[in-house]
Parts: structure tokens; sequence; C-alpha cells
């Protein structure tokens, strides 16, 4: 399956919804450690459901625990204190808010089918949108193709867990990355390293009980 340029403006159209805040203070490192507070509006918690994401940004030493506050058209949003929101459809990452270099959206029809195993050894179009200088949109093009499958151990929050591990290598003139999923047995992504943006770089997600 493949996505043509067309199809991928019309799903950058898409909106994230922001809501209500997700997260204890007591658990946010994230938005002190970037210098982010204030530049996005931070509301009362309204978590939606007892799940819990804990974030690392490895190249700014920073990491929060956040909470689901909105589920729309397949896509889930989760939110900091601040107002930091990660946007995320069945574990891959759709869009990210207040980070600076944001992910503004994220074309990942071909990789969810990659993940489900019916891309095995194809090339397929990944189109991600950004905002530039002028704060225009900037679309950015890249060929991706499944590297690695396989199944491994992973530990969550002193847990064990059985897994499926799955890399994806995306590549374009400008940039290069490789995003890595872990699948629990009943197919849900409960640990994901993906990149976000050249300023970002990698976060790294796991899913952790309340």
């Amino acid at each position: 399956m493949t996505l043509t340029l067309p199809q991928a403006r019309r799903l950058s159209a898409t909106v994230v919804v922001l809501a209500s805040l997700a997260l204890a203070s007591g658990c946010d490192k994230l938005t002190n450690r970037l210098g982010l507070t204030g530049q996005v509006a931070a509301v009362a918690p309204q978590p939606i459901g007892p799940e819990r994401m804990r974030v690392l940004l490895p190249t700014r030493g920073a990491q929060a625990t956040l909470a689901p506050v909105a589920r729309s058209g397949g896509t889930t949003v989760w939110q900091t204190l601040d107002g930091i929101t990660l946007s995320f459809r069945q574990g891959v990452l759709v869009g990210t808010r207040g980070l600076g270099d944001d992910l503004m959206t994220s074309g990942i029809t071909n990789t969810l089918a990659m993940v489900d195993g019916k891309l095995d050894g194809m090339y397929y179009p990944h189109v991600r949108s950004y905002l530039d200088g002028e704060y225009q949109t900037e679309f950015r093009s890249f060929q991706c193709r499944q590297q690695a499958r396989s199944r491994e151990q992973t530990s969550i929050g002193g847990q064990v867990y059985v897994t499926r591990k799955i890399e994806e290598r995306c590549v374009s003139p400008r940039d290069e990355f490789t995003n890595t999923y872990w699948l629990n047995t009943s197919g849900e992504v409960i640990k994901s390293r993906q990149w976000v943006s050249p300023a970002i770089e990698y976060m790294e997600t796991e899913r952790v009980q309340r």
C-alpha cells in the first residue's frame, strides 16, 4: 500500500485535538528541563483513562509520565502539566506540540501496515510536516522499509514481557532515522524509540502501570 503526496497532504490537514492535562505535577520533569513552561497553556488534569506513558528525550536529559486526555479517529492524545501534547495512533507517533521543533503531522498508514506484516521487505513512502522559520508548513518525504523483525524479552517497570521487536528504517536526502517498536502478545506497542525531528531527535516511550 502506498501513500501519494495529495493523500499525505489531506492526512496532514487533520487537526490534533488539544485537550486537558493529564499529569500530576510531581511526575513532570520534561517542560522544566526544556524551558518551555508558559509557552503552552497549563490546565487542570482531566485524564480519560488509567493508562500512563513514560517518555524520555535522551538528547535533552528530560523525562515525564503522561496520561491520555483525548481520543479522536483512532488517535490518542497524551499531555503533560504544562500543556505539551504527544499524539499516537496504535503506538505510532503522529504529532507533537510544545517541544519546539515539533512534528506537526505524520502520514503513518504505511507504517501501520508494515507493523502488521503487510509490507515485508517493501519500500514505501512516508511524509511528515514541520513548520519552517517563517511558520509555513514544510513537507518532508522519506522512503522507508522494515529493517528487522524479531522476538525479544524486554523489561518495563520491573516486569519482563515477551515482545515482537520491529525496526523501521527511513531515509531522505536531508535526514535518516530508525524507529523501533516493541509489541506485546496482543499486538499493542508497549515500548518504542521514535524519531521526532532534527532538533529533538529520538523519543523513547514505555506504557506503564498507574
